[in-house]
């Protein structure tokens, strides 16, 4: 497993993770999504290589680890910029509708929104998120259209 830094200590539970900082709408979402976890805490995951911001991973030709705090303080995303096709993870998500959103269950919305627009900044061209089909042309044009939907920026990209 390979994990950012910054996530580690939740991921290895010698940490609890900060709370999400939830909208109005999200909240009955997690309350049903918290009340399906089982009870006993999950065995911690092995994590085999801690990831910092521009990492390369060996693979893709030139994949780079992108930092993109919010959803979590280690949430990365992965760029092949040879092949401009970006793994946003849960900093975005694809909905149903055919919608291009700021990923859910953020421990800070602000960061969030922050790291959303630096990733709509990208020229992807094919997207992959961590909810959601990919969305497999014109991803840097969908990702810069919902980034005109966040709220005024409040926050600068780490």
């Amino acid at each position: 497993m390979l994990a950012h830094h910054a996530d580690a200590p939740f991921i290895h539970a010698r940490a609890a993770g900060p709370p999400p900082d939830l909208a109005g709408w999200e909240q009955p979402l997690y309350d049903r999504v918290m009340s399906r976890l089982p009870p006993q805490p999950p065995v911690p995951p092995r994590i085999d290589r801690e990831l910092g911001y521009g990492d390369e991973l060996g693979f893709g030709d030139g994949a780079v680890t992108v930092a993109v705090p919010g959803h979590t303080p280690g949430s990365i995303a992965l760029w092949l910029p040879r092949h401009r096709v970006l793994f946003a993870g849960d900093a975005a998500a694809y909905g149903p509708d055919g919608t291009v959103t700021c990923g859910v269950f953020n421990v800070s919305r602000t960061q969030a929104a922050a790291s959303f627009r630096w990733l709509a900044g990208l020229s992807a061209e094919l997207a992959c998120f961590g909810h959601g089909e990919p969305l497999t042309h014109g991803a840097a044009a969908a990702l810069r259209a919902a980034a005109l939907t966040l709220p005024a920026d409040t926050g600068k990209y780490p």
